[in-house]
């Protein structure tokens, strides 16, 4: 098979972008030796560190370079619960003042690298460029930025909704993850299954391998790249006897007046640390959503503000996942036994979409759209 460059734009808007796009390429990577990438994302590198070497990233992690370049402004959070549409608003101007600044740089560069696809998770940016230099183009997600900015009534967020859709318009092909948000303004689109990173681990040899103790439940605190506030919790309330609460990765750190029964572990493989934990406390979000199903851990889920992706990724909790929802209230009071019973008695219905090869769909519509 030829040698194919693929120059992939993703999202600095959480973690749930870099993780599942980096996931898809690395896999890409190791079935085609032949194949290398760029990586142009806030957020690449500094998830890539988090990786563990001894994986997957370490054995391909020498075709693939980052760079630390800003196609989108998503939405500016206070923490993971809590957004902030005024900075949000200043943000969409100042990007808006420099884009053709960007455009012009972002040109000249893959000018020079001269890549098969760009690739895009999921900003609207990169199709301008694709178009202009008349590379093929790929978009990669669950929603587009038009569809969550004309949800917010502004002037400034409708208009910029508008701008937006133009610039999805000219994508070659929109391939769309499960648990999406309707997505009208990619002319051609196809329907893909679940995309995102899986335990090597069982669930025995997960808890073994990360030193779980018997009897003691395990809680993942997944609250992502803009973490959670932790003065909110009622630390007096919280006891250690029974349960633990575990950080992994390069999530935030917790602030507690002691550090009793929490559980810190860096640079782990996140899904065999997700597996080995008997349920993730989270806000609804891609990334956790996919790696969680993989996993086969409940999930506690809470409020996340007024963001319009939240409806979608809600009802495929309450359909597909064992789950429940948890308020605000109760999560910072460590009031979490009602949820975890109702979270493992739930229902499920399964869903033959999210059993897919997913990455074997996405390679052969690069090779389609790259023919």
């Amino acid at each position: 098979m030829k040698k194919i460059h693929i120059s992939a734009f993703v999202s600095g808007h959480g973690f749930g972008h870099i993780s599942r796009s980096l996931e898809a390429i690395l896999q890409i990577l190791i079935q085609n030796p032949e194949w290398t990438a760029t990586i142009h994302s806030p957020r690449g590198e500094e998830f890539a560190n988090s990786l563990d070497i001894s994986g997957i990233w370490g054995k391909v992690r020498h075709k693939i370079q980052f760079r630390k370049t800003k196609s989108d402004v998503g939405i500016v959070q206070k923490d993971s619960l809590g957004m902030d549409l005024d900075s949000t608003e200043s943000e969409i101007i100042e990007f808006k003042k420099n884009k053709e600044s960007l455009l012009e740089s972002e040109s000249e560069y893959l000018k020079k690298e001269r890549p098969d696809l760009i690739w895009s998770d999921s900003s609207s940016f990169p199709f301008r460029i694709s178009s202009d230099l008349k590379i093929p183009s790929l978009f990669l997600g669950n929603f587009t930025w038009d569809y969550i900015y004309s949800y917010y009534e502004s002037s400034i967020f409708q208009t910029y909704s508008e701008e937006l859709k133009e610039e999805y318009s000219l994508c070659d092909l929109g391939l769309i993850l499960p648990l999406s948000c309707p997505i009208t303004s990619i002319r051609s689109t196809k329907n893909i299954g679940l995309l995102g990173r899986k335990p090597n681990l069982n669930k025995e040899e997960a808890r073994r391998y990360y030193g779980f103790e018997e009897g003691i439940e395990y809680y993942l605190f997944s609250f992502g790249a803009y973490g959670i506030n932790s003065s909110h919790f009622d630390w007096k309330e919280w006891d250690p006897s029974k349960r633990r609460i575990v950080i992994g990765g390069i999530e935030w750190k917790i602030e507690a007046k002691n550090n009793l029964g929490i559980v810190t572990i860096p640079n782990c493989h996140y899904p065999d640390l997700l597996r080995a934990c008997d349920f993730v406390l989270t806000k609804p979000g891609y990334g956790i959503l996919s790696e969680s199903y993989f996993a086969g851990t409940p999930i506690l889920y809470t409020d996340r503000g007024n963001f319009p992706e939240y409806k979608y990724l809600v009802e495929a909790l309450q359909s597909q996942y064992k789950s429940s929802y948890i308020s605000h209230n109760d999560l910072f009071s460590f009031r979490w036994e009602e949820a975890s019973k109702s979270a493992i008695s739930s229902n499920v219905n399964p869903d033959p979409r999210l059993q897919k090869d997913t990455i074997q769909e996405i390679q052969d519509s690069i090779l389609d759209l790259i023919k």
